[in-house]
């Protein structure tokens, strides 16, 4: 069992909002395809807007040449999250032992991107680390600390997850991922030793190495994905997982919040549909911000733990590129 003692989110300064994106940069599909198909109204990129209107982000490496000058890099948005989840949780970074981030969009591959944050904050020596399941990352980095025995693990532990997918879109006019994916950042400050505002019991992390090709962003290109196949896997794999804790836990459905990866509105209303869950007890993002991959799921919970009550039950279940999944139990303290 974990403690989450606090948590960070933070969203880069350039709002794209489907205007900008139809009628100015040149997508094609018009506002009432965007509500039917993915319920999303905006989202934030490190780019400006200048950047993608001149550029359509026809090259991924200019366009981290860019976000570094416009000031805004995985690593600084990681860095507003962190700060953050640590002001929460009231401690001093010199007392964190070990930070664990993910970036499946990273400007630096050397030195890893733990390292850069640990560096920044002044957290001092530690086995810090990068721990990447691209949309999944929340799940891995609390599964992976679940599965560390307790006495190994230092006071406290720093996860951050960080991601800038706006420089490996695609914005001319027949791509919609323009229309889906956001930047952001989440990080959360945990430990094993201290309660906090949540315990955390992490139950399901897996994957599938034989559908890895589904979701694909390699280290110069754009981002790309089999749309169809990964949102019929997505809704199946959350609902199984949603199912299992469920039952594993002797939960209701009436009893507690969800919290699923936060791919698109539409995709969220039918895993609801397909369990009967109700919508006022499931928390989201997704419409104000964009699918901000690793970051949504944890920035959902960054954005909400101010109006839960001690004794609320959380369930969450994310799934991300590999393909990989995971989900797990939380209790507000």
């Amino acid at each position: 069992m974990l403690g989450i003692l606090g948590l960070g989110w933070y969203l880069p300064k350039t709002e794209l909002d489907n205007d900008f994106l139809h009628k100015e940069v040149g997508l094609e599909k018009d506002q009432d395809w965007i509500e039917s198909r993915l319920g999303i109204e905006r989202r934030y990129s490190v780019l400006s807007k200048e950047y993608i209107l001149k550029t359509k982000n026809a090259d991924p490496s200019q366009a981290i040449t860019h976000a570094r000058a416009n000031g805004e890099t995985p690593v600084t948005m990681g860095l507003a999250a962190a700060r953050m989840a640590i002001k929460q949780a009231g401690i001093r970074p010199e007392q964190i032992g070990w930070v664990v981030a993910n970036s499946d969009t990273p400007f630096d591959f050397v030195p890893m991107t733990a390292s850069l944050i640990a560096r920044e904050l002044g957290v001092g020596t530690g086995p810090h680390c990068d721990m990447n399941s691209a949309c999944s990352s929340f799940a891995r980095h609390m599964k992976g600390l679940a599965d560390t025995q307790a006495d190994n693990l230092p006071e406290f532990i720093l996860c951050v997850q960080s991601s800038c997918y706006t420089t490996r879109t695609d914005y001319r006019s027949n791509c919609i991922d323009g229309y889906i994916m956001g930047d952001g950042a989440a990080a959360q400050l945990v430990s094993a030793k201290h309660a906090g505002l949540l315990t955390a019991e992490p139950m399901i992390f897996d994957s599938k190495p034989s559908e890895a090709s589904e979701i694909v962003s390699d280290a110069c290109g754009h981002f790309t994905q089999n749309g169809a196949a990964v949102r019929k896997f997505s809704i199946r794999k959350t609902c199984e997982m949603f199912e299992e804790i469920a039952e594993r836990k002797g939960l209701y459905a009436d009893k507690v919040y969800t919290i699923t990866h936060q791919a698109n509105a539409v995709m969220q209303e039918s895993i609801l549909g397909h369990l009967n869950l109700p919508p006022e007890r499931h928390l989201s993002n997704v419409r104000e911000q964009g699918n901000i991959a690793s970051a949504g799921c944890p920035s959902v919970l960054a954005q909400n733990i101010h109006r839960l009550h001690k004794g609320d039950q959380i369930v969450y279940a994310v799934l991300g590129a590999g393909l990989a999944w995971g989900g797990g139990y939380m209790e507000v303290q």
